[in-house]
């Protein structure tokens, strides 16, 4: 068992070790240890030792990186206002600044207990922001400079770590504006907009690119993304983006339709399963608010740039709802156990169709019924309400005939038709009819207990 003071020098000494060779050393005490019980002793004690390290550099990343925390996110979930800078970008530059200072950035970094705006973070961040600068600023015309920071960062990867480098740079301003407003905001009320302008004219007097920053960390705080749009309008001093279009400003606006574009691109596949048909009519919900907020809140002009862009992503969204509601008939079609005549006309059970089938058919059914609030905005309303209309009429008729069945059969007949009346209960449940689903299950268990 190790003393506090002897994990504390090792943990000291492992963590200054580069992380090829503590993970060279820990796949060695790994492989020996099966076989070897003072090596599986070794092998316990550097996991623990890697896993303080891994904790340690975690937290120091979160304080190093604490200005543009409102804007680090996975870009596969998250919209691009809350996902300007992934966690593996962030930990390339990381690694980044560790080699620029010869191996004592990380370890300094990890070292300090002080809170992340505190001075020594801030001067850490103005140190190294600045160091980046000047890297990239350097690499500028140089060919192979160049080809480096893509081979370091990817394509456009370079752009990003100089958005990186302002915010760092200012990290302190920043986190100071950013205090004035709430972590989430759920309503950017005349207030807000006063300070959030007045803000953003002091950084514009000094740093000009922090203050759009700024505009940005509070755009992703945002709850309803279009208001934002408020601030441009009092900043720019127009309420419609004639001139604003063409400003700094179009940075913010443009954010706002990529979210648009982001969630937009939910709906370009038809849902197969449940987890897609959620995450598609969360995709519609989003869209649609951040669409109809942008004209509600300010001027979109048809022929101008935003307008035009607007145009066309609409007539996209409305074409890809209409492909999923126009796929819901022939899903539903196949995932009914409808009974079949049989011999002297009479009905019987079919055997139920696979659980993909019928999964497939719960998906379109659960989007088709979550798309009814969002719908009419989308423009697509009617297409809706009727194949959300037809659905229903169709589970029900089917039911219709379960339900006789079971009360008239016995046996094997009886089973695989009330095994088909809980596929007419998943069914209508997707649709959003909790409540006929419950009374479909009592009826059908009543039937059974007759």
């Amino acid at each position: 068992m190790l003393t506090d003071s002897t994990k504390s020098r090792l943990l000291t000494f492992w963590s200054s070790l580069p992380t090829g060779i503590r993970n060279q050393l820990l796949a060695v005490s790994q492989a020996a240890a099966s076989a070897d019980p003072s090596s599986q002793q070794l092998y316990e004690i550097l996991s623990g030792l890697e896993g303080d390290t891994e904790q340690d550099s975690r937290l120091a990343h979160s304080r190093f990186y604490f200005p543009m925390e409102n804007l680090i996110g996975d870009p596969a979930i998250d919209p691009p206002s809350r996902a300007y800078f992934t966690p593996q970008f962030l930990d390339s530059l990381w690694n980044w600044f560790d080699e620029a200072s010869g191996g004592t950035f990380a370890k300094e970094a990890c070292a300090d207990d002080s809170l992340a705006w505190s001075d020594s973070w801030t001067q850490r961040r103005e140190t190294y922001g600045k160091k980046l600068s000047d890297f990239i600023e350097a690499a500028e015309g140089d060919r192979k400079a160049e080809s480096r920071l893509v081979a370091m960062w990817g394509a456009g990867g370079s752009e990003r770590a100089n958005d990186a480098a302002i915010l760092l740079i200012h990290g302190a301003a920043l986190a100071r504006a950013a205090k004035d407003f709430p972590d989430e905001i759920s309503d950017l009320n005349p207030d807000l907009c006063t300070r959030l302008r007045d803000a953003h004219e002091a950084f514009s007097e000094s740093a000009a690119e922090a203050g759009l920053w700024l505009l940005l960390i509070v755009m992703a705080r945002l709850k309803k993304t279009a208001q934002i749009f408020r601030a441009i309008e009092k900043i720019g001093r127009r309420g419609d983006d004639l001139l604003v279009s063409k400003t700094d400003l179009a940075t913010v606006g443009d954010a706002v339709f990529s979210d648009a574009e982001h969630y937009a691109a939910r709906l370009k596949q038809i849902p197969e399963s449940m987890d897609a048909a959620r995450s598609a009519a969360d995709g519609l919900a989003h869209y649609t608010s951040i669409t109809v907020g942008m004209t509600r809140e300010f001027g979109i002009r048809k022929d101008g740039r935003w307008g035009k862009q607007l145009f066309g992503l609409r007539s996209q969204v409305s074409t890809d709802l209409e492909k999923i509601f126009s796929s819901v008939d022939k899903a539903l079609s196949k995932a009914l156990p409808e009974p079949r005549k049989g011999h002297r006309g009479a009905l019987v059970p079919q055997e139920l169709p696979d659980e993909t089938i019928i999964e497939s058919a719960c998906a379109k059914l659960y989007f088709v019924a979550s798309a009814g609030e969002w719908a009419t905005q989308a423009a697509v309303g009617s297409i809706q309400k009727k194949t959300e209309e037809l659905a229903i009429a169709t589970i029900d008729e089917c039911f219709s005939a379960l339900i006789t069945l079971v009360q008239h059969t016995q046996g094997d007949e009886q089973v695989l038709a009330s095994k088909g009346l809980e596929v007419i209960a998943r069914l209508t449940e997707a649709v959003g009819q909790d409540e006929n689903a419950a009374l479909i299950r009592r009826r059908s268990a009543a039937a059974l207990a007759a």
